[in-house]
Protein backbone atom coordinates (compact mmCIF):
# COMPACT_ATOMS: atom_id res chain seq x y z
CA UNK A 1 0.00 0.00 0.00
CA UNK A 2 1.42 3.58 -0.81
CA UNK A 3 2.29 5.71 1.97
CA UNK A 4 0.62 8.82 2.34
CA UNK A 5 2.79 11.96 1.77
CA UNK A 6 2.85 12.88 5.67
CA UNK A 7 3.85 9.35 6.46
CA UNK A 8 6.27 9.56 4.06
CA UNK A 9 7.59 12.98 5.73
CA UNK A 10 7.11 11.32 9.20
CA UNK A 11 9.55 8.00 8.31
CA UNK A 12 12.18 10.45 6.88
CA UNK A 13 12.41 12.58 9.64
CA UNK A 14 12.55 9.57 12.10
CA UNK A 15 15.36 8.34 9.24
CA UNK A 16 17.21 11.42 9.71
CA UNK A 17 16.76 11.41 13.91
CA UNK A 18 15.97 14.86 14.06
CA UNK A 19 12.13 16.36 15.96
CA UNK A 20 8.95 18.19 15.18
CA UNK A 21 10.38 21.13 16.56
CA UNK A 22 14.05 20.85 14.52
CA UNK A 23 12.26 20.13 10.95
CA UNK A 24 9.53 23.18 11.49
CA UNK A 25 12.59 25.62 12.69
CA UNK A 26 12.91 28.32 10.23
CA UNK A 27 9.95 26.59 7.79
CA UNK A 28 7.01 26.75 10.18
CA UNK A 29 5.52 25.90 13.41
CA UNK A 30 5.60 22.41 15.45
CA UNK A 31 2.07 22.04 14.97
CA UNK A 32 1.99 22.50 11.46
CA UNK A 33 4.74 19.45 10.84
CA UNK A 34 2.43 17.37 13.57
CA UNK A 35 -0.47 18.47 11.15
CA UNK A 36 0.96 17.39 8.09
CA UNK A 37 2.47 14.04 9.31
CA UNK A 38 -0.93 13.21 10.57
CA UNK A 39 -2.47 14.06 7.16
CA UNK A 40 -4.54 17.14 8.29
CA UNK A 41 -2.97 19.61 6.32
CA UNK A 42 -1.05 19.68 3.00
CA UNK A 43 2.06 21.83 2.74
CA UNK A 44 2.64 24.07 -0.15
CA UNK A 45 4.94 23.08 -2.85
CA UNK A 46 7.56 25.98 -1.46
CA UNK A 47 7.49 24.26 2.43
CA UNK A 48 7.48 20.53 0.83
CA UNK A 49 11.16 22.18 -0.98
CA UNK A 50 12.31 23.47 2.58
CA UNK A 51 11.35 20.27 4.09
CA UNK A 52 12.87 17.76 1.63
CA UNK A 53 16.35 19.85 1.73
CA UNK A 54 16.01 19.35 5.68
CA UNK A 55 16.00 16.05 5.32
CA UNK A 56 18.51 16.02 2.79
CA UNK A 57 15.46 13.87 0.48
CA UNK A 58 14.63 14.83 -3.24
CA UNK A 59 10.91 16.07 -3.26
CA UNK A 60 10.28 13.09 -6.29
CA UNK A 61 10.53 11.24 -3.50
CA UNK A 62 7.91 12.53 -1.54
CA UNK A 63 5.36 13.17 -4.59
CA UNK A 64 6.33 10.76 -7.54
CA UNK A 65 3.86 7.95 -6.64
CA UNK A 66 1.09 10.05 -6.05
CA UNK A 67 1.13 13.05 -8.17
CA UNK A 68 -2.35 12.27 -9.46
CA UNK A 69 -3.69 13.45 -6.27
CA UNK A 70 -2.22 16.75 -6.14
CA UNK A 71 -3.25 19.92 -7.73
CA UNK A 72 -2.11 20.91 -11.02
CA UNK A 73 -0.10 23.90 -9.75
CA UNK A 74 1.79 21.53 -7.48
CA UNK A 75 2.49 18.74 -10.14
CA UNK A 76 3.54 21.33 -13.10
CA UNK A 77 6.06 23.02 -9.61
CA UNK A 78 7.42 19.53 -9.35
CA UNK A 79 8.46 18.90 -13.20
CA UNK A 80 10.58 22.14 -13.04
CA UNK A 81 11.94 20.91 -9.95
CA UNK A 82 13.11 17.78 -11.43
CA UNK A 83 13.87 19.55 -14.57
CA UNK A 84 16.32 21.56 -12.43
CA UNK A 85 17.37 18.33 -10.46
CA UNK A 86 18.43 16.96 -13.75
CA UNK A 87 15.67 14.37 -13.24
CA UNK A 88 14.53 14.20 -16.66
CA UNK A 89 12.67 11.33 -16.98
CA UNK A 90 10.60 11.48 -13.87
CA UNK A 91 10.00 15.15 -15.45
CA UNK A 92 8.60 13.75 -18.67
CA UNK A 93 6.38 11.38 -16.88
CA UNK A 94 4.85 14.55 -14.74
CA UNK A 95 4.78 16.83 -18.41
CA UNK A 96 3.06 13.85 -19.95
CA UNK A 97 0.46 13.51 -17.50
CA UNK A 98 -0.04 17.08 -17.62
CA UNK A 99 0.19 18.21 -20.99
CA UNK A 100 -3.40 16.72 -21.81
CA UNK A 101 -5.37 18.29 -19.03
CA UNK A 102 -7.33 21.42 -20.44
CA UNK A 103 -6.91 23.10 -17.30
CA UNK A 104 -3.28 24.00 -17.55
CA UNK A 105 -1.28 26.34 -19.87
CA UNK A 106 -0.77 23.49 -21.74
CA UNK A 107 1.42 25.87 -24.33
CA UNK A 108 3.51 26.26 -21.18
CA UNK A 109 3.41 22.75 -20.31
CA UNK A 110 4.37 21.65 -23.26
CA UNK A 111 7.31 24.01 -24.27
CA UNK A 112 8.76 22.49 -20.92
CA UNK A 113 7.96 19.00 -22.18
CA UNK A 114 10.27 19.21 -25.16
CA UNK A 115 12.36 21.26 -23.33
CA UNK A 116 12.89 17.76 -21.04
CA UNK A 117 12.76 15.48 -24.10
CA UNK A 118 15.95 17.55 -25.40
CA UNK A 119 17.56 16.96 -22.13
CA UNK A 120 17.23 13.80 -21.98
CA UNK A 121 18.03 13.17 -25.16
CA UNK A 122 15.06 11.90 -27.29
CA UNK A 123 15.26 14.38 -30.12
CA UNK A 124 12.51 12.36 -32.28
CA UNK A 125 10.12 12.98 -29.49
CA UNK A 126 10.92 16.92 -28.80
CA UNK A 127 10.63 17.96 -32.51
CA UNK A 128 7.14 16.06 -33.25
CA UNK A 129 5.86 18.13 -30.22
CA UNK A 130 7.70 21.18 -31.20
CA UNK A 131 6.53 21.23 -34.81
CA UNK A 132 3.19 20.05 -33.95
CA UNK A 133 2.77 23.09 -31.58
CA UNK A 134 4.67 25.58 -34.54
CA UNK A 135 1.66 24.78 -36.56
CA UNK A 136 -0.84 25.63 -34.02
CA UNK A 137 0.92 28.87 -33.52
CA UNK A 138 0.83 29.68 -37.37
CA UNK A 139 -2.75 29.92 -37.20
CA UNK A 140 -3.03 32.35 -34.86
CA UNK A 141 -0.04 34.23 -36.16
CA UNK A 142 1.21 34.16 -32.85
CA UNK A 143 4.97 35.01 -33.82
CA UNK A 144 6.42 35.39 -30.29
CA UNK A 145 5.61 31.83 -30.06
CA UNK A 146 6.62 30.67 -33.41
CA UNK A 147 10.19 32.17 -32.40
CA UNK A 148 10.07 30.73 -29.10
CA UNK A 149 9.27 27.60 -30.81
CA UNK A 150 11.85 27.79 -33.51
CA UNK A 151 14.65 28.14 -31.40
CA UNK A 152 14.06 25.09 -29.04
CA UNK A 153 14.00 23.57 -32.53
CA UNK A 154 17.70 24.99 -33.16
CA UNK A 155 18.52 23.82 -30.13
CA UNK A 156 17.78 20.36 -30.52
CA UNK A 157 19.47 20.18 -33.56
CA UNK A 158 22.35 21.66 -31.11
CA UNK A 159 21.85 18.36 -29.22
CA UNK A 160 22.21 16.63 -32.27
CA UNK A 161 25.29 18.27 -33.50
CA UNK A 162 22.82 19.04 -36.32
CA UNK A 163 24.39 22.55 -36.68
CA UNK A 164 23.23 23.40 -40.47
CA UNK A 165 19.55 22.38 -39.63
CA UNK A 166 20.11 24.38 -36.37
CA UNK A 167 21.00 27.12 -37.97
CA UNK A 168 18.16 26.70 -40.57
CA UNK A 169 15.73 27.23 -37.25
CA UNK A 170 17.62 29.81 -35.41
CA UNK A 171 17.18 31.77 -39.01
CA UNK A 172 13.96 31.32 -39.27
CA UNK A 173 13.52 32.53 -35.43
CA UNK A 174 15.53 35.65 -36.41
CA UNK A 175 12.99 36.18 -39.07
CA UNK A 176 9.59 35.84 -36.91
CA UNK A 177 11.38 37.75 -34.53
CA UNK A 178 12.31 40.93 -36.98
CA UNK A 179 8.51 40.84 -37.36
CA UNK A 180 7.52 40.72 -33.78
CA UNK A 181 9.09 43.11 -30.88
CA UNK A 182 7.17 41.67 -28.18
CA UNK A 183 10.03 38.92 -27.51
CA UNK A 184 10.91 39.84 -23.77
CA UNK A 185 14.79 40.58 -23.39
CA UNK A 186 15.88 37.09 -21.86
CA UNK A 187 14.19 35.38 -24.72
CA UNK A 188 15.98 37.66 -27.15
CA UNK A 189 19.22 37.11 -26.07
CA UNK A 190 18.89 33.18 -25.26
CA UNK A 191 18.50 33.24 -29.09
CA UNK A 192 21.23 35.49 -30.22
CA UNK A 193 23.74 33.64 -27.46
CA UNK A 194 22.32 30.10 -29.30
CA UNK A 195 22.61 31.06 -32.94
CA UNK A 196 25.51 32.72 -32.04
CA UNK A 197 27.00 29.47 -30.52
CA UNK A 198 25.97 27.45 -33.95
CA UNK A 199 27.84 30.29 -36.28
CA UNK A 200 31.01 29.68 -34.13
CA UNK A 201 30.91 25.95 -33.95
CA UNK A 202 30.30 25.95 -38.11
CA UNK A 203 33.22 28.50 -38.32
CA UNK A 204 31.42 31.82 -38.88
CA UNK A 205 33.37 33.38 -35.69
CA UNK A 206 33.12 36.91 -36.72
CA UNK A 207 29.56 36.82 -37.13
CA UNK A 208 28.78 34.69 -33.97
CA UNK A 209 30.96 37.73 -31.99
CA UNK A 210 28.44 40.20 -33.44
CA UNK A 211 25.34 38.30 -32.17
CA UNK A 212 27.14 37.22 -28.55
CA UNK A 213 27.50 40.87 -28.55
CA UNK A 214 23.87 41.37 -28.97
CA UNK A 215 23.44 38.89 -26.66
CA UNK A 216 24.89 40.67 -23.84
CA UNK A 217 22.78 43.71 -24.93
CA UNK A 218 19.91 42.06 -24.17
CA UNK A 219 20.83 40.82 -20.99
CA UNK A 220 21.80 44.20 -19.96
CA UNK A 221 19.05 45.79 -17.89
CA UNK A 222 17.34 42.53 -16.89
CA UNK A 223 17.88 40.69 -13.48
CA UNK A 224 19.47 37.54 -15.58
CA UNK A 225 23.58 38.46 -14.89
CA UNK A 226 24.28 34.51 -14.63
CA UNK A 227 22.93 34.31 -18.74
CA UNK A 228 24.59 38.02 -19.07
CA UNK A 229 28.31 35.90 -17.95
CA UNK A 230 27.85 32.96 -19.73
CA UNK A 231 27.44 35.20 -22.90
CA UNK A 232 30.57 36.87 -21.96
CA UNK A 233 32.01 33.94 -21.57
CA UNK A 234 30.84 32.39 -25.27
CA UNK A 235 32.20 35.60 -26.68
CA UNK A 236 35.58 35.21 -24.87
CA UNK A 237 35.69 31.43 -26.65
CA UNK A 238 34.87 32.97 -30.20
CA UNK A 239 37.87 35.88 -29.79
CA UNK A 240 39.94 32.85 -28.45
CA UNK A 241 38.87 30.94 -31.89
CA UNK A 242 40.81 33.94 -33.55
CA UNK A 243 43.19 34.32 -32.10
CA UNK A 244 42.21 37.67 -29.82
CA UNK A 245 43.45 36.43 -26.75
CA UNK A 246 43.74 40.15 -24.64
CA UNK A 247 40.26 40.79 -25.72
CA UNK A 248 38.98 37.29 -24.53
CA UNK A 249 41.01 37.88 -21.52
CA UNK A 250 39.29 41.11 -20.85
CA UNK A 251 36.02 39.30 -21.67
CA UNK A 252 36.50 36.99 -19.39
CA UNK A 253 37.17 38.77 -16.45
CA UNK A 254 33.76 40.73 -16.79
CA UNK A 255 31.92 37.28 -17.07
CA UNK A 256 34.04 36.29 -13.54
CA UNK A 257 32.61 39.58 -12.29
CA UNK A 258 29.32 38.58 -13.24
CA UNK A 259 29.06 35.40 -11.63
CA UNK A 260 30.64 36.57 -9.10
CA UNK A 261 27.88 38.85 -8.58
CA UNK A 262 24.87 36.44 -8.34
CA UNK A 263 27.11 33.70 -6.25
CA UNK A 264 27.41 31.50 -8.98
CA UNK A 265 31.13 29.67 -7.83
CA UNK A 266 30.79 26.64 -10.47
CA UNK A 267 30.62 28.94 -13.09
CA UNK A 268 32.91 31.80 -11.78
CA UNK A 269 36.03 28.81 -11.33
CA UNK A 270 35.24 27.70 -14.65
CA UNK A 271 35.60 31.31 -16.31
CA UNK A 272 38.68 31.34 -13.93
CA UNK A 273 40.56 28.26 -15.74
CA UNK A 274 39.97 29.61 -19.13
CA UNK A 275 42.12 32.83 -17.65
CA UNK A 276 44.08 30.91 -17.07
CA UNK A 277 44.62 29.62 -20.32
CA UNK A 278 44.66 32.76 -22.15
CA UNK A 279 47.05 33.74 -20.03
CA UNK A 280 49.62 31.13 -21.26
CA UNK A 281 48.85 31.90 -24.83
CA UNK A 282 49.62 35.22 -23.77
CA UNK A 283 53.52 34.38 -22.61
CA UNK A 284 52.11 35.07 -19.02
CA UNK A 285 53.38 31.32 -17.45
CA UNK A 286 53.88 31.69 -13.89
CA UNK A 287 50.33 33.90 -14.08
CA UNK A 288 48.84 30.82 -15.30
CA UNK A 289 50.05 28.79 -13.15
CA UNK A 290 48.85 30.30 -10.11
CA UNK A 291 45.24 30.88 -11.68
CA UNK A 292 45.39 26.67 -11.70
CA UNK A 293 46.56 26.45 -8.44
CA UNK A 294 43.83 28.40 -7.37
CA UNK A 295 41.66 26.62 -9.63
CA UNK A 296 42.35 23.24 -8.54
CA UNK A 297 41.80 23.80 -5.07
CA UNK A 298 38.73 25.26 -6.00
CA UNK A 299 37.47 22.36 -8.37
CA UNK A 300 38.52 20.07 -4.94
CA UNK A 301 36.40 21.40 -2.64
CA UNK A 302 33.67 21.24 -5.11
CA UNK A 303 34.35 17.82 -5.69
CA UNK A 304 34.57 18.04 -9.19
CA UNK A 305 37.23 15.68 -10.29
CA UNK A 306 36.99 15.89 -13.64
CA UNK A 307 37.47 19.70 -13.69
CA UNK A 308 40.76 19.12 -11.34
CA UNK A 309 41.67 16.80 -13.88
CA UNK A 310 41.17 19.15 -16.49
CA UNK A 311 43.13 22.12 -14.70
CA UNK A 312 46.42 19.86 -14.14
CA UNK A 313 46.11 18.99 -17.86
CA UNK A 314 46.44 22.41 -18.75
CA UNK A 315 49.17 23.13 -16.13
CA UNK A 316 51.41 20.37 -18.25
CA UNK A 317 50.20 22.25 -21.22
CA UNK A 318 51.88 25.20 -19.43
CA UNK A 319 55.13 23.58 -18.71
CA UNK A 320 54.90 21.58 -21.94
CA UNK A 321 55.52 25.96 -23.55
CA UNK A 322 58.30 26.15 -21.04
CA UNK A 323 60.42 23.48 -22.69
CA UNK A 324 59.78 21.96 -19.07
CA UNK A 325 58.92 18.50 -20.35
CA UNK A 326 59.85 16.37 -16.95
CA UNK A 327 57.33 18.87 -15.13
CA UNK A 328 54.86 18.67 -18.06
CA UNK A 329 54.88 15.06 -18.21
CA UNK A 330 54.21 14.46 -14.54
CA UNK A 331 51.04 17.07 -14.39
CA UNK A 332 49.82 15.03 -17.35
CA UNK A 333 50.03 11.81 -15.68
CA UNK A 334 48.47 13.51 -12.67
CA UNK A 335 45.41 14.45 -14.95
CA UNK A 336 45.20 11.36 -16.98
CA UNK A 337 45.41 9.64 -13.27
CA UNK A 338 42.16 11.23 -12.58
CA UNK A 339 40.24 10.47 -15.65
CA UNK A 340 38.20 7.62 -16.66
CA UNK A 341 39.53 5.32 -19.14
CA UNK A 342 37.30 6.90 -22.35
CA UNK A 343 36.44 10.65 -20.55
CA UNK A 344 36.69 12.77 -23.61
CA UNK A 345 39.60 14.81 -21.82
CA UNK A 346 42.12 12.42 -22.15
CA UNK A 347 42.71 13.54 -25.62
CA UNK A 348 43.79 16.42 -25.15
CA UNK A 349 46.22 15.31 -22.72
CA UNK A 350 47.17 12.60 -24.94
CA UNK A 351 47.58 15.41 -27.89
CA UNK A 352 49.91 17.64 -25.45
CA UNK A 353 52.40 14.24 -24.48
CA UNK A 354 52.61 13.18 -28.37
CA UNK A 355 53.44 16.58 -29.17
CA UNK A 356 56.22 17.13 -26.78
CA UNK A 357 57.59 13.48 -27.33
CA UNK A 358 57.35 14.29 -30.61
CA UNK A 359 59.93 17.53 -30.14
CA UNK A 360 61.90 15.36 -28.39
CA UNK A 361 62.37 12.45 -31.02
CA UNK A 362 60.84 9.96 -29.30
CA UNK A 363 58.95 8.93 -31.75
CA UNK A 364 57.46 5.68 -30.42
CA UNK A 365 55.73 7.29 -27.61
CA UNK A 366 54.58 10.19 -29.51
CA UNK A 367 52.84 7.89 -31.67
CA UNK A 368 51.03 5.94 -28.92
CA UNK A 369 49.78 9.19 -27.80
CA UNK A 370 48.73 10.67 -31.14
CA UNK A 371 46.92 7.09 -31.84
CA UNK A 372 45.09 7.75 -28.33
CA UNK A 373 44.18 10.94 -28.92
CA UNK A 374 42.86 10.77 -32.39
CA UNK A 375 40.80 7.66 -31.65
CA UNK A 376 39.00 9.80 -29.07
CA UNK A 377 38.61 12.54 -30.87
CA UNK A 378 36.97 10.64 -33.82
CA UNK A 379 34.66 8.59 -30.70
CA UNK A 380 33.29 12.92 -29.68
CA UNK A 381 33.17 14.24 -32.80
CA UNK A 382 36.10 16.72 -32.67
CA UNK A 383 37.30 16.32 -35.93
CA UNK A 384 39.06 19.39 -36.46
CA UNK A 385 41.01 18.23 -33.24
CA UNK A 386 41.16 14.84 -34.47
CA UNK A 387 42.81 15.99 -38.42
CA UNK A 388 45.20 17.48 -36.09
CA UNK A 389 46.47 14.84 -34.81
CA UNK A 390 46.51 13.03 -38.34
CA UNK A 391 49.09 15.81 -39.01
CA UNK A 392 51.44 15.37 -36.46
CA UNK A 393 50.84 11.60 -37.21
CA UNK A 394 52.13 12.09 -41.10
CA UNK A 395 55.43 14.30 -39.66
CA UNK A 396 56.25 11.72 -37.42
CA UNK A 397 56.04 9.04 -40.59
CA UNK A 398 57.76 11.35 -42.29
CA UNK A 399 60.73 11.69 -40.01
CA UNK A 400 61.42 8.30 -39.16
CA UNK A 401 61.46 7.91 -43.14
CA UNK A 402 58.08 5.49 -43.15
CA UNK A 403 56.58 7.12 -46.17
CA UNK A 404 54.00 4.25 -47.14
CA UNK A 405 52.70 5.08 -43.49
CA UNK A 406 52.91 8.81 -43.79
CA UNK A 407 50.58 8.23 -46.89
CA UNK A 408 48.29 6.38 -45.53
CA UNK A 409 47.75 9.07 -42.31
CA UNK A 410 47.85 11.81 -45.16
CA UNK A 411 44.47 10.02 -46.44
CA UNK A 412 42.83 9.46 -43.45
CA UNK A 413 43.40 13.09 -42.28
CA UNK A 414 42.24 14.18 -45.59
CA UNK A 415 38.77 11.82 -45.15
CA UNK A 416 38.19 13.67 -41.22
CA UNK A 417 38.80 16.93 -42.66
CA UNK A 418 36.32 15.65 -45.26
CA UNK A 419 33.96 14.49 -42.99
CA UNK A 420 34.55 17.74 -40.88
CA UNK A 421 33.35 20.42 -43.53
CA UNK A 422 30.15 17.78 -44.74
CA UNK A 423 29.23 18.10 -40.64
CA UNK A 424 29.25 21.74 -41.08
CA UNK A 425 27.44 21.71 -44.41
CA UNK A 426 30.12 22.82 -46.74
CA UNK A 427 31.55 20.61 -49.21
CA UNK A 428 34.99 20.01 -51.65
Amino acid sequence: MNKTLGQKIREWRMRKGITQTELAEGLVTPSMISQIESDKANPSFKLLEGISRKLDVPIDQFLMDMQDKLEHDTRHKLAKSLISAKQYDKAIQVLEGLSDEPSVDRTEVRKELASAYIYAKEFEKATRLLEAMLEEVALDKDRSQAVDLLRWLGRAKMEQHDYVMAKHYFQQALKELAKSETLNSISRGGLYHNYAATLAYLGEVQEAIGYFKKAVVAYQGTPNLLQMGRAYTALAAAYYQIQEYALAAETTRTAITMFRSVNNRYDEVVAKKNYGILQYELGNYEESIAQFEECANEFQAMGETGLVANVYGEVGTVHFRKKDYQEAEKWCFRSLELLGKEDRERAFVYRTLGVMYQELQNYERALEYMLSSVELFEKYGLLVEASKCYSNIVSIYEAREELDKASEYMQKMTFIMRKGLRVRGLYL
